[in-house]
């Protein structure tokens, strides 16, 4: 069996990572809401929500290529397809935030898009 101990500079490497995990969830709040903004599902309508979902500062960079390759953005192109209706979406604590994606790592603005849409199924 294998002696798993962990050394002082891998703890205090852990420490550090978790304040930075920290740092960028407190940016990625910052950046989702707390301002007065229009309701995020406008989208349906035609109109878009003023507030973005692309602050990427806490992933690693295997999940911002995991976004770009799946062609995440904040606004759909394409009519009636929104993350909102999208089977994978986890939606947002509350209004004009971002929510999340069972895919795809970080803020997802409910009214974007990425190409593994999927109709939600009521």
């Amino acid at each position: 069996m294998e002696n798993k101990r962990v050394t002082r500079r891998d703890f205090l490497a852990r420490i550090g990572a978790l304040g930075l995990v920290g740092l960028g969830g407190s940016a990625l709040l910052s950046a989702c809401g707390g301002q007065q903004q229009q309701p995020a599902h406008q989208g349906m309508s035609g109109a878009t929500a003023e507030f973005s979902c692309t602050d990427v500062s806490g992933l690693t960079p295997e999940e911002i290529q995991m976004r770009e390759s799946l062609q995440y953005t904040d606004r759909s192109p394409e009519p009636g397809k929104y993350c909102h209706n999208c089977q994978l979406y986890v939606p947002a604590p509350g209004p004009n935030q971002c929510g999340g994606c069972q895919l795809i790592k970080g803020p997802i603005h409910p009214d974007g898009y990425c190409t593994s849409w999927v109709q939600k199924v009521s």
